[in-house]
C-alpha cells in the first residue's frame, strides 16, 4: 500500500479531480443495492434514505479530510430484509445505535475498548469481510437468480455482463486518462439505457412510481419496538460496527493516507456514526456507518481527497430529489455491473 509520501506524489502526478470523481463511485456496489432493497422490500422512504446518506458523505469528507465511506448497516439490513421489518423498526435500531456510539464517544470509552482489538484481530476482520464481499459479488453476478439483460432480440446473461465489466476494470486499471470506475459506470448506464429505454419512453416517470421528493416522517419510538430491535438488530450490529467501522477503519485510513488521516480516530468515528444515526433515526431513514472496505474501495478506484465524498454525496442528494423514481434510475445500471465493483471492493479489502 502507498505511504503518505507516495500518496501525495501520486496526487500531484495525475489530474486528481478526475480520479476523485472516479473514486467517488468505488463503493456503490455496497450502498446502492442495499438502499434499493430497503426501499423496495421494506418500504423505506427513498428521499430520507438518500438525503441522509448524502449529507453523511459530505459532512464526513469535510471533517475527516479524506475519502470516508458511508454504508448501510449490513447486519441490520440483512435481518430487516429477512424478517420484512417495517421502516420504524429499522430506524429505531439506528437511533439506539446512535445513542450507544455517541455515549461511548463522548465519554471516550471507545478508546480503551479499541485497544482490545489488536492488529491480528483487525486484519482478521478485514480478511473475513473482504472474502465475504468477493464471494457475494461472484455469487450474485453469476448465480441462478441473476437476471439476463434484454437488448432487442439479444439476451445478455448476467455472467457475460460481469465478465465484460471485469475486462473493463482490468483494461483501464492503469489508464491515467480514463479512470476504470468512470468507464465501467458509463458502460453500465449505456447498457441499461439501451435495455430499458423503450419501456421508459412508454411509461415515463409514472412507471417508476412518480417522481419528486417525498415528505420526511419523524420517528415516534415505542418501548416495545425498542426492546425488540435491541436484541434482534442492535446487538448483532454493534460488534460488526465497532470492529469494522471504528477500529479497522482507523487502521485502514492511517495505512492508506498516513498523516492525512490524523482526524480519523476511534473516538471521532464513534461520534460521527453516532450523531449521523441519531439524525437519520429520527427521520425514519436507514442507519449508516463507515467501513474499512469502503475506504479501500474508494482508494482503489482513485479517490485521494475529500472531493470524492462531495461527489458521491451530491449524487445521493440528487437521487433524494427524485423520490420513488430514484430506484428506477438506479435500475438503469445492470446489477452485474454493480457486483463487479462489489467483488473489486472485497478483493482489495483483503490485507
Amino acid at each position: 500500500m502507498d505511504t503518505a509520501a507516495s500518496v501525495e506524489k501520486h496526487a500531484f502526478s495525475l489530474p486528481q479531480t478526475r480520479w476523485d470523481v472516479a473514486g467517488a463511485f468505488g463503493d456503490i456496489g455496497i450502498l446502492f443495492p442495499i438502499a434499493i432493497a430497503l426501499i423496495s422490500l421494506n418500504h423505506m422512504n427513498p428521499t430520507a434514505v438518500f438525503s441522509t446518506a448524502g449529507f453523511a458523505y459530505i459532512l464526513a469528507g469535510a471533517y475527516f479530510k479524506i475519502p470516508i465511506a458511508v454504508q448501510p448497516f449490513k447486519a441490520v439490513a440483512a435481518i430487516a430484509l429477512a424478517l420484512q421489518l417495517p421502516p420504524s423498526s429499522i430506524a429505531t435500531a439506528g437511533l439506539l445505535m446512535g445513542v450507544l456510539l455517541s455515549l461511548i464517544g463522548l465519554t471516550n470509552l471507545v478508546t480503551p475498548l479499541a485497544r482490545l482489538f489488536t492488529l491480528p484481530i483487525v486484519r482478521g476482520i478485514q480478511l473475513g469481510l473482504g472474502l465475504i464481499l468477493a464471494r457475494e459479488g461472484i455469487r450474485l453476478a453469476l448465480g441462478a437468480k441473476s437476471r439476463a439483460l434484454g437488448l432487442g432480440q439479444l439476451a445478455l446473461p448476467a455472467w457475460e455482463i460481469a465478465l465484460g465489466g471485469a475486462i473493463i476494470l482490468l483494461s483501464f486499471q492503469r489508464s491515467r486518462r480514463y479512470p476504470s470506475a468512470l468507464v465501467l459506470l458509463a458502460a453500465g448506464v449505456l447498457l441499461g439505457s439501451l435495455a430499458h429505454g423503450r419501456s421508459l419512453g412508454s411509461s415515463g416517470w409514472g412507471g417508476w412510481g412518480g417522481w419528486g421528493p417525498l415528505p420526511l416522517d419523524l420517528l415516534h419510538p415505542h418501548a416495545a419496538e425498542m426492546k425488540k430491535v435491541l436484541v434482534a438488530l442492535v446487538l448483532p450490529q454493534f460488534a460488526l460496527t465497532f470492529g469494522n467501522s471504528i477500529v479497522a477503519t482507523e487502521n485502514t485510513a492511517q495505512v492508506l493516507y498516513g498523516t492525512q488521516a490524523r482526524r480519523v480516530t476511534a473516538r471521532a468515528l464513534s461520534l460521527s456514526i453516532g450523531v449521523t444515526n441519531l439524525v437519520s433515526g429520527m427521520l425514519t431513514s436507514a442507519p449508516t456507518c463507515h467501513g474499512s472496505g469502503g475506504i479501500t474501495a474508494h482508494y482503489k478506484f482513485g479517490a485521494r481527497t475529500q472531493k470524492s465524498n462531495y461527489v458521491i454525496g451530491g449524487a445521493c442528494l440528487f437521487l433524494a430529489v427524485f423520490g420513488r423514481a430514484a430506484v428506477g434510475l438506479l435500475n438503469l445500471i445492470p446489477t452485474a455491473v454493480l457486483r463487479c465493483s462489489w467483488f473489486t471492493s472485497g478483493s482489495s479489502t483483503v490485507p
